[in-house]
């Protein structure tokens, strides 16, 4: 009996959970996929979208720390959120304390704010994330591409 309802109920947790809402064990679900496009029609898409949201920027994701959801270069459109509205596994862009902007997903909130984590990080952020410090949840990513196109279908 035991076996046979750890079996239903693991069945139930894997359909409410796809294995792409996961990435590298971080739960991302709530976080936008990027959108791959040459770079002119990348920034064209990120600033029209950004000029129809409330408060919504675009800044350039750098680094490799959000790999292999966003790539370094990745245009990401950054709107204001309230704090209460957080989730886990929403991207949001933050300041650190030496004043910097961060873009990593929400792994848990605790009683000093929300950890934060970046998807090839070893390890979960060292200090909690306050609401005053979250400039906003990412709504929409685009990885730019250039290049000469190597296969055709």
């Amino acid at each position: 009996m035991g076996i046979l309802l750890w079996g239903l109920l693991t069945s139930i947790a894997a359909a409410q959970l796809a294995p792409s809402d996961y990435i590298g064990g971080h739960y991302v679900a709530k976080s936008p996929a990027a959108e791959f496009k040459p770079g002119s029609e990348a920034r064209r898409l990120a600033a029209k979208l950004a000029t129809h949201l409330p408060g919504a920027f675009v800044v350039q994701g750098k680094g490799r720390s959000m790999q292999p959801l966003y790539p370094h270069g990745t245009l990401l459109v950054v709107q204001p959120v309230p704090y209460e509205k957080l989730a886990r596994g929403m991207t949001v862009v933050f300041r650190t304390p030496d004043n910097q902007s961060l873009a990593h997903v929400l792994v848990a909130r605790t009683a000093d704010g929300w950890r934060t984590s970046g998807l090839n990080n070893r390890r979960a952020d060292f200090i909690p994330v306050q609401a005053d410090d979250i400039r906003g949840v990412v709504v929409a990513a685009f990885a730019v591409v250039d290049g000469a196109a190597v296969a055709w279908r």
